[in-house]
């Protein structure tokens, strides 16, 4: 029989030391320079009785499977949380330190990787010391700080840039935890933009607008308290952040559109807060995804030439960025042509796709970086009356479109999967995603 809700929340300090690579662009002149502001990752525990959760947010570019597996089997050893239960998500900034999930984009700095594991550890331990009885309630209020970001052309394929007339996700949604105070103990809130404000010449790190909209919900509530702000990343791999003009300022403006929007959902949610009789639940499948063979052996062998002669232009240049990207992607090359040796087929990449149940509010994490169209179909398909879709959960494969988007091309159908090391995914990948998402949803309800 469940009791009353309770939760926990904790966050800690993950900004990288100065002189370590920054992830997400291809081509930086080098390490970071110093910390514009600092990143966090914060993590708000639950428990009823029968169930105890953990979701986790961090100013990431994103995380590797390997990596989430460990951090949940050292959580499990530390809590006796089920790995199952324990969430984390990442707001995938691009002024960040580089993670393994994208190896070509920002050299790993072990030392510091390290210690950020058994940070994320300890982080869910100090979330569930510092319990709570709580009540829960979902809001929604319209926003947007994006834009589609595949631009038509005339012989219709796309390119990066803007499409006014694409699909977008223009709201936020909010998860209000209320504790005993007057402000919220908690605001978990997701919107899907890439944080891209800042481009590939900022030298310094930054949670770009994500880390000012949470500020901006820390400090809504003035003198009655200062609740934990939780971005998650939404289903922003065709979407990116209004960037023009690209500057901290605008990183500002656009944190301080989202913080108020949130603020203002949270607020609104009031009249519908549960306290009492809060259902939890978790729910986890690992599908497979099918990808494309890869090339012909004379094929993939050009590809590797090609690679290596850029490469070999870029090794005298002063762009260390450059340099790493070019090597990096060298070494893409020499696994594919290796499996265009070994005429390897029907290959497939585990995705594992996450549930969690919070009462009437469900939270889908997908592992990469998903087209906002997911997270439409999804959250349509979902028995859940508030569905909450996050990309950049539990690892980060990379781009996943829609199926309807190869015939488009454009950089996630055609490039972006080689600096995720891989081969790229077919368009049945799309199936096997909602599918799975269904499943795993109607899992978590029943």
């Amino acid at each position: 029989m469940s009791t009353a809700l309770r939760a926990g929340v904790a966050q800690i300090n993950i900004t990288p030391p100065v002189g370590v690579d920054l992830s997400g662009f291809a081509g930086r002149a080098g390490g970071c320079l110093g910390v514009h502001d600092e990143l966090r990752a914060k993590a708000l525990w639950l428990e009823n009785g029968e169930q105890r959760l953990c979701l986790v947010t961090a100013d990431l570019i994103g995380l590797d499977a390997a990596s989430v597996a460990e951090i949940r089997e050292h959580v499990h050893a530390e809590t006796g949380l089920p790995a199952a239960h324990l969430m984390i998500s990442c707001s995938h900034t691009h002024s960040g330190p580089g993670t393994p999930c994208l190896p070509y984009l920002g050299e790993v700095d072990e030392g510091y990787f390290a210690v950020l594991k058994r940070k994320l550890v300890g982080l869910v331990r100090m979330a569930a010391a510092q319990q709570q009885q709580v009540g829960v309630a979902p809001g929604r209020t319209e926003v947007c700080v994006g834009v589609n970001r595949r631009e038509r052309t005339p012989e219709g394929t796309t390119r990066l840039g803007r499409n006014p007339s694409g699909v977008l996700l223009p709201y936020v949604d909010v998860l209000r935890v209320q504790g005993e105070g007057t402000a919220p103990l908690a605001v978990l809130f997701t919107h899907a933009a890439h944080p891209v404000t800042l481009g590939g010449d900022n030298l310094l790190v930054t949670a770009d607008y994500p880390g000012v909209a949470q500020e901006v919900v820390e400090r809504a509530w003035g003198d009655d308290g200062r609740p934990t702000a939780l971005f998650a990343q939404g289903c922003c791999g065709n979407i990116n952040s209004q960037r023009e003009p690209g500057t901290f300022e605008q990183a500002r403006r656009l944190g301080l559109r989202l913080g108020g929007a949130t603020v203002r959902a949270t607020e609104e949610s009031w009249r519908d807060l549960k306290a009492d009789a809060v259902v939890l639940g978790s729910a986890s499948e690992v599908a497979q995804l099918p990808l494309f063979d890869p090339p012909p052996v004379d094929e993939a062998e050009a590809t590797l030439a090609q690679c290596r002669e850029t490469a070999e232009a870029n090794r005298d240049q002063a762009n260390v960025g450059m340099r790493k990207t070019q090597l990096g992607l060298v070494g893409w090359a020499e696994r594919v042509l290796d499996l265009s040796r070994q005429q390897a087929h029907d290959l497939t990449v585990p995705f594992e796709v996450h549930a969690v149940r919070v009462g009437d509010t469900a939270i889908v994490g997908l592992p990469g970086e998903i087209f906002i169209e997911y997270a439409i179909s999804i959250a349509q398909a979902s028995p859940f009356e508030h569905t909450l879709v996050l990309g950049y959960t539990n690892g980060n494969i990379g781009y996943l479109p829609t199926a309807a988007a190869y015939a488009e091309g454009g950089y996630e159908v055609e490039t972006a999967y080689k600096y995720y090391g891989t081969l790229m995914h077919r368009p049945e990948s799309e199936v096997v995603v909602l599918e799975t998402a269904a499943r795993v949803l109607h899992t978590v309800a029943d």
